[in-house]
């Protein structure tokens, strides 16, 4: 069955949602744990243990990381149910709890993911290409994570910088073969209930752990509990967890208490690790411990153990908007899927500003079946619970008819009235006559009006690939934009291009474990964000300064942008701003060359940064 899309959500659509009066996370409680261990079959051992926290004396200069790292754990042993190793968790520790009252299960990442789509400058990478999977039973809405690689090698001959070496140096295991140790908690955010699952990089002993005070204390009865309690070896013996499920659980392990785990952070010694940029990750697992470590060449000093309990309580207050946001976010994304046979997946393509919910065409469920039974009384879901039916344009809602059939000239076009509100009206007037297998007529030709189309579907970038190189066509094009009512800036300021167009560049990031090649789209669409505004007088002209440096950065970074961009952003500056001599100069220093050329910016190299370095878990 073809895939359907039911809703796009856009960030103007976000602002104008119900938003709860205070997004904060209430009632933090300690649900369960468990490791994943070195086993031909999958197997978890619960509770297992985080690795504790146990520093060498004297200074360690590391080997580089090499081998085997993951990206998604859950998904790369267990891909037929990644979330089932939490569930069988859970209920492992507390075989009585009620499931139906939880609103969202989910790991860290799928939170950060749409954290980061309200507002990109909460995590340091920006925002790339992802789709999360949703089914819903009963009330409880399942968030799948889903990557295109959920483990990753590094060859011998490859720099990937020292976490990895660091924890291992830094840290004993407290699980024979554990190769990673997942959390499981609970807490109210905004007016939904969620679970929450995230990994762990280790923990600290009572001598190590930072000191608290009063107020930053905070109660977690059954944490506290539970840490108190240990297993025995004679309790290790693995067992099915059901004919249904190729997945073992063991009893192994200790239950360690929140307020001792931490997340590490490593970096070159000359790159500060700011906590603002991990502040978000920090508050989604509700970790109260912060380890930052500095290293020259691999040389490492003595690392310094953070609370950061108050640091986070601050940030969740100075970030309200967001966070208020964020909470009617996944709440319209509830509303939306449940409203939709209760299977969707939220799509985020990288350089379109919007989320896509499409409606699953597969039958697969995301848990074995003999789990759907904690919601006993409610709807399990099944193919049934696709709509397959077709519908006349009478009976779709707005999100499914937003696309229509317009002639201009002797050239037809589908067009998304979402994206093209010009075209509203008439989509209307098609509507209600329930006609809509004839096309509407345009008279009146639009000016560059095919290649606004490519640009609508694959990106602004394309403008540059297929406009000529006049200015005045440029300048046309932007009014005809402008006509048609499509907010190419969609309320950014220069700053936040700028933003957007650093983000081309490459680096290694070890928040994501992987390489980040660079989001080259999305700077290359920015750079048509900055033409435009240069164009249509769309930033303040007290921005000159800030002008001249992002379109400096444009002109010297031929590795993102090709000849045909810098020669027309340099141009729309220029025709915008005056410039001094010394900023002529500047420009002067990169030639661009014949910007006639033209060809793809696909295959243009870009710079990479090596010098910027993070610890953190792949499965955040």
């Amino acid at each position: 069955m073809a895939s359907v899309v039911v809703a796009e959500i856009t960030r103007s659509d976000i602002h104008r949602l119900p938003t709860p009066p205070v997004a904060s996370i209430t009632g933090v409680k300690h649900l369960s744990s468990y490791n994943w261990t070195e086993t031909p079959t999958p197997t978890i051992a619960i509770p297992g243990s985080p690795p504790l926290w146990s520093p060498p004396k004297i200074s360690q200069t590391l080997e580089k990381d090499s081998g085997l790292i993951y990206i998604d754990q859950n998904a790369a042993r267990h891909p037929d149910s990644p979330l089932e190793p939490l569930f069988r968790a859970l209920y492992s520790t507390n075989p009585s709890f009620d499931i139906r009252s939880t609103d969202v299960v989910t790991d860290r990442n799928n939170i950060r993911k749409l954290l980061s789509f309200i507002n990109a400058r909460s995590t340091k990478s920006g925002l790339e290409a992802f789709d999360i999977e949703v089914e819903v039973t009963g009330k409880t809405a399942l968030f799948c994570r889903t990557e295109i690689s959920t483990q990753k090698f590094i060859e011998p001959d490859e720099f990937r910088g020292f976490g990895h070496e660091f924890e291992k140096a830094y840290t004993s295991n407290q699980i024979e073969g554990s190769t990673g140790h997942h959390r499981i908690i609970s807490y109210q955010f905004g007016d939904l209930n969620l679970i929450v699952r995230h990994e762990t990089d280790g923990y600290l002993s009572d001598e190590s752990a930072p000191v608290l005070t009063t107020n930053e204390r905070e109660s977690d009865d059954l944490s506290n509990t539970l840490a108190s309690l240990s297993l025995s070896s004679a309790d290790r013996l693995g067992t099915a967890t059901s004919p249904a499920s190729q997945l073992i659980t063991r009893k192994e392990g200790k239950a360690v208490p929140r307020e001792s785990t931490f997340v590490i952070k490593t970096r070159v010694s000359h790159k500060s690790i700011d906590f603002q940029e991990f502040a978000a990750q920090l508050w989604i697992s509700q970790t109260p411990n912060l380890v930052r470590a500095y290293h020259n060449k691999g040389k490492f000093g003595e690392p310094a153990v953070q609370n950061v309990v108050a640091a986070v309580n601050e940030w969740e207050e100075e970030n309200q908007y967001d966070l208020k946001r964020l909470a009617a976010l996944i709440s319209k994304i509830l509303d939306v899927v449940k409203g939709c046979g209760g299977r969707a997946i939220i799509r985020y393509n990288g350089y379109i500003e919007k989320l896509v919910l499409i409606r699953k065409a597969d039958e697969r469920q995301m848990l074995p079946k003999d789990l759907y039974s904690k919601w006993a009384g409610c709807d399990i879901p099944d193919k049934e619970g696709i709509t397959t039916t077709p519908k006349t344009a009478a009976s779709r809602g707005p999100a499914e008819t937003s696309s229509i059939r317009v002639l201009i000239g002797s050239t037809e076009y589908l067009v998304d009235t979402n994206r093209v509100p010009y075209f509203r009206t008439y989509s209307s007037s098609q509507q209600q006559s329930g006609d809509d297998t004839t096309p509407i007529r345009i008279n009146e030709s639009i000016p560059f009006f095919d290649i606004i189309q490519h640009g609508l579907r694959d990106g602004f970038r394309q403008f540059f690939r297929r406009m000529p190189t006049q200015l005045s066509d440029y300048r046309t094009l932007c009014e005809t934009l402008k006509f048609l009512g499509i907010d190419v800036l969609v309320n950014r300021h220069i700053r936040d291009v700028m933003d957007d167009m650093r983000k081309g560049k490459s680096e290694w990031d070890y928040e994501e474990r992987r390489n980040i090649s660079g989001q080259k789209s999305l700077a290359r669409d920015s750079a048509f964000r900055l033409l435009h505004g240069f164009l249509m007088d769309e930033f303040n002209s007290r921005d000159s300064n800030s002008a001249y440096n992002a379109t400096s950065f444009v002109v010297s970074h031929p590795g993102i942008f090709r000849s045909r961009t810098r020669t027309m952003v340099r141009m729309a500056f220029q025709d915008r701003f005056p410039v001094s001599e010394k900023q002529r100069k500047g420009l002067d220093k990169w030639p661009i060359g014949d910007a006639s050329r033209g060809g793809s910016e696909d295959d243009a190299t870009t710079v990479v940064e090596s010098d910027y370095f993070d610890s953190d878990d792949y499965s955040f």
